[in-house]
């Protein structure tokens, strides 16, 4: 399960606006628990399903079966992530999630559970039988595979290659060693199993033809500036066939070269998994001084033990729970001087003694998180040079045990230590697998990824060939390519295929692991007869919890009200092109098969939205118009009990056809009247974010938002833009640009500094075309100032539930007033229309009423979700 604090540092490093993942960001994400941790077997039962052939009849039940068991799951989840009607607090839930009655199946297994992560335990009877079945059909076909690689092992030609590998950890010989031999090993041990399929339910190896390729010590270009302090530099990597002769020398017709270091560097499109060594302990591990002489047999995983001991299966959280000396702690103890006295000469040794144990100790679960660090930052890598990764799969060895990392945009599923040596028949098995995974499985999408069909899928081989001429976009067809697909049907004609330009980025090109990983990108349309849709458009392409409504549905329900209450905020709100899931995207699938929660699972969707351009790209009094108008537009929501969660820079925007604001961004917007679905983070841009709720307490889901806190918002985003840009170009400024940072703590700090300081010094930091309504802004500011005092005095005096109440009337009122005592008249377009239409659109500050809520239900809830 994801800790509390490692929730919001993610949601925090998702919204700040100057985002910047690097070494420390990723070493805090493993050290806060963000991951989710399984036995061997279990991953490697998963990846023996992925690899069955579609026409086998346990593939076939296998999908059903676990088709039903994700249905029985979700309506699991679902009642503990819906708050009744009255819940308006967002964030993290933190009420326990009640136990369902269990039936005699379930009761039973739970009682001879020990695995308190097992998810199992809070299924119903019909959940715990359908488990029951499939787990019997994946020991089954873990079975058979180990029966069937059991030839490979006892090969006498490939088990001198692993004596061989165990060599290579002797005394003395440097980690790199052992690069060469393993990827000697793993090659000729995939000739083998090309031919290892003996009751021919699995799949023939795929058409990749994987290799495995020493990497070290070439270099990965990394795709982000601010990441250069990150060694991007495997050990060993799996590339195709195709990838590992062009980095080994292009036209060689045989494998060969694949245990040196590449002559032309790889690039991350080439990469489908790393692996990176650790040595934590010299010498051969006792399994490997014993592997030329053992017979393989098929058996159960051994037991888990002590990472770097002599055991056969290893947990690097056995070790470093074990050897938790701090490097602060460490650092003090070797500073102590013990005293030279002849009488405590022998404390002295022993207090050496200790020194130096720990100093291995800590030396060693260094390493151990180096490891984990490394394979993290390439995993960002592999899922950030195109929008169409889904998830990486990576291996990290310590000494003679390997773990399998898989990283998807949930987190992080670790599996416990296999030893290669004393349980290499398993080893082989998940070379069996891998040598049989689709680009699909090593997580690649297929209609959104052309880097990686032009480079693995279109590249020739032969140097007499031409380079192929990479496609400008992806082109993908609705119907075929998207899930749950909407398309309007008021269109002049019928939007079939989308070109997306994936090298033109409308937004910063996302470069994270998890979260929504937002991509906003170009794209043309075309009907279904090939011809241009004239209609400007843009793609979102992001990753969402799957739990929340569909921001196309969204967007769908709030026109519709513009429509029925005042159809002027049609031209202030976006226009839905299409929208739709991408199938086999979700990252509940592997979670439920190997039996964790997964509470906060996100699925892969795309949005086509009408083209709109930045708010910046107008300056001015032009700027200020299409401010008023997304305020206008929110407040007009807000009335209607539509809450959009997150105003800020990036999420109002400019129509130059209309010439005026729209507010957008709808992803995590709630409506009033439906169920609300809590979700697993805070909402919110750190930088324009009430300092109410820049605590811990908010993104704990202990501070409730109200209208008050996104009208804040609104507030910061005016005095950002007056002070930072001049013509659409941001500036520099000291005062504002500390607020883009991802510590809600230090932006809190930086802004109540800055809203106590706003005189003389910050009015001459004012762009030039902004000077006009710096009053306006100050008198804002100081206003807010009044507000928040008032509003603590009003949570001693008022009970908790009508404070924020009043707090949210207060600044609404204090706001119109500025607004109209400070803003110069006739400085904006339509200035008294718009100052009139915001007062008339003054939300409504109380709970929704239970037949206003019925109403609402029954009027929108026809909207396709």
């Amino acid at each position: 399960m994801t800790s509390p604090h490692s929730k919001i540092k993610n949601a925090t490093r998702r919204q700040a606006a100057n985002f910047e993942y690097k070494l420390e960001d990723i070493r805090d994400d493993l050290e806060t628990e963000n991951s989710t941790k399984c036995s061997f077997d279990a991953i490697l039962k998963y990846f023996l399903s992925l690899v069955l052939r579609d026409d086998d009849p346990k593939k076939r039940r296998l999908d059903v079966i676990q088709k039903e068991i994700e249905e029985l799951q979700l309506k699991r989840y679902e009642k503990n992530l819906v708050g009744n009607g009255n819940t308006t607090i967002r964030g993290v839930s933190t009420a326990a999630e009640p136990v369902e009655t269990l039936g005699e199946t379930a009761s039973t297994q739970l009682e001879h559970n020990n695995d308190k992560d097992d998810d199992t335990w809070f299924g119903s009877q019909k959940e715990q039988e359908l488990i029951q079945e499939r787990d019997n059909i994946l020991d089954e076909l873990l079975n058979e595979a180990l029966e069937s690689v059991l030839p490979v092992a006892n090969n006498g030609d490939l088990i001198k290659m692993l004596e061989n590998f165990a060599t290579a950890f002797a005394k003395g010989k440097a980690e790199s060693s052992r690069y060469g031999e393993f990827v000697r090993l793993c090659n000729n041990a995939l000739q083998r199993l090309a031919y290892v399929n003996s009751k021919r339910q699995f799949r023939e190896k795929d058409r990749l033809n994987i290799r495995f390729h020493r990497n070290d010590p070439s270099h990965i270009t990394t795709h982000n500036k601010d990441m250069q302090d990150i060694h991007c530099k495997p050990d060993v990597v799996i590339t195709p066939l195709i990838a590992a002769l062009r980095a080994a020398s292009r036209g060689l017709e045989v494998d060969v070269n694949f245990d040196k270091p590449p002559r032309k560097s790889f690039e991350w499109v080439d990469i489908l998994s790393c692996q990176d060594f650790k040595l934590v302990n010299e010498g051969i591990p006792a399994e490997g001084n014993v592997a030329a002489r053992t017979f393989f047999e098929a058996r159960h995983p051994l037991p888990i033990a002590t990472e770097g001991c002599s055991s056969e299966r290893a947990s690097d959280d056995v070790f470093l729970a074990e050897n938790t000396l701090p490097s602060k702690k460490l650092r003090q103890s070797n500073s102590e001087t013990p005293t030279s006295s002849a009488s405590t000469s022998t404390s002295s040794a022993i207090v050496n003694n200790s020194k130096t144990k720990a100093t291995k100790v800590e030396t060693k679960r260094q390493q151990v998180i180096n490891g984990r660090v490394q394979c993290e930052s390439y995993a960002l890598e592999m899922m950030s040079y195109s929008a169409g990764v889904h998830h990486a799969v990576n291996l990290l060895f310590t000494d003679g045990h390997v773990w399998i990392w898989y990283h998807d945009r949930q987190g992080v599923v670790q599996s416990d230590g296999l030893s290669i040596f004393a349980d290499f028949s398993r080893f082989l098995v998940l070379l069996f697998a891998f040598q049989r995974f689709r680009a699909e499985d090593w997580g690649i999408i297929r209609c959104l990824n052309p880097q990686f069909i032009d480079r693995v899928e279109n590249e020739p081989v032969s140097r007499n060939t031409p380079e192929p001429v990479p496609e400008p976009g992806i082109k993908f067809n609705l119907k075929r390519d998207l899930r749950n697909v909407w398309v309007p049907d008021d269109q002049g004609s019928t939007l079939a295929t989308v070109v997306v330009n994936m090298d033109n980025f409308l937004s910063h090109p996302p470069h994270s692991l998890n979260g929504n990983t937002t991509a906003v990108v170009l794209a043309q349309g075309f009907d279904e007869d090939g011809a241009l849709v004239s209609v400007p458009m843009v793609c979102k392409i992001y990753h969402p919890e799957v739990e929340r409504r569909h921001e196309g549905a969204t967007i769908q329900v709030v026109r519709k009200i513009a429509a029925d209450e005042d159809k002027t905020m049609l031209k202030h709100l976006p226009s839905v092109l299409f929208y739709g899931d991408v199938p086999g995207c979700t990252t509940h699938r592997i979670r439920s098969m190997i039996k964790r929660r997964w509470k906060g699972h996100r699925t892969l969707r795309i949005l086509g939205l009408r083209k709109l351009e930045e708010i910046t790209t107008v300056d001015g009094a032009d700027f200020v118009k299409a401010w008023l108008e997304t305020v206008i537009c929110h407040a007009f929501l807000w009335k209607n009990y539509v809450e959009h969660g997150d105003p800020s820079l990036s999420n109002i925007m400019y129509d130059p056809d209309e010439n005026c604001g729209v507010l957008s961004d709808f992803d995590l917007s709630l409506l009033q009247w439906e169920p609300r679905v809590i979700g697993t983070h805070g909402t919110g841009t750190v930088p324009f974010m009430a300092l109410e709720l820049l605590r811990k307490k908010y993104w704990e889901g202990k501070i409730q938002r109200f209208y008050h806190h996104e009208l804040e918002s609104f507030i910061w985003i005016l005095t950002y833009v007056i002070l930072l840009y001049d013509r659409g170009i941001r500036k520099k400024n000291e005062a504002v640009d500390s607020w883009r940072t991802s510590d809600y703590d230090m932006c809190r700090m930086q802004k109540r500094d800055f809203y106590f300081d706003s005189n003389q010094k910050l009015a001459n930091q004012v762009q030039e075309n902004y000077k006009t309504y710096w009053r306006m802004a100050r008198q804002l500011l100081y206003n807010l100032v009044l507000c928040h005092a008032e509003h603590q005095g009003q949570m001693m005096r008022s009970s908790a539930n009508n404070a924020p109440r009043l707090a949210s009337d207060n600044l609404w009122e204090r706001f119109n007033s500025v607004l109209r005592s400070t803003l110069p008249p006739n400085s904006i377009l339509d200035q008294e229309d718009l100052l009139e239409r915001l007062k008339s659109q003054k939300p409504s500050f109380e709970p929704l009423d239970e037949t206003i809520r019925h109403t609402l239900q029954a009027k929108y809830s026809a909207i396709v979700l």
